[in-house]
């Protein structure tokens, strides 16, 4: 799941795990979770790019 930077402000390390975030280039902590076909490393809504993303996934 796509979570706001802002989530490190309540983030829980026993309730959810950091997978990754989104940044320029793709490269770094987005832990090859981007399409590098696509040329686009950011989050993008129609086109635009937006904030930045943290990958976060629920510990079971």
């Amino acid at each position: 799941m796509g979570a706001p930077i802002t989530f490190m402000d309540s983030y829980n390390p026993e309730q959810f795990e950091i997978i990754g975030c989104s940044e320029s280039e793709g490269r770094g902590f987005s832990n090859g979770l981007w399409n590098p076909e696509s040329g686009i490393a950011q989050p993008t809504i129609g086109g635009r790019k937006v904030y930045k993303r943290l990958f976060i996934r629920r510990r079971a």
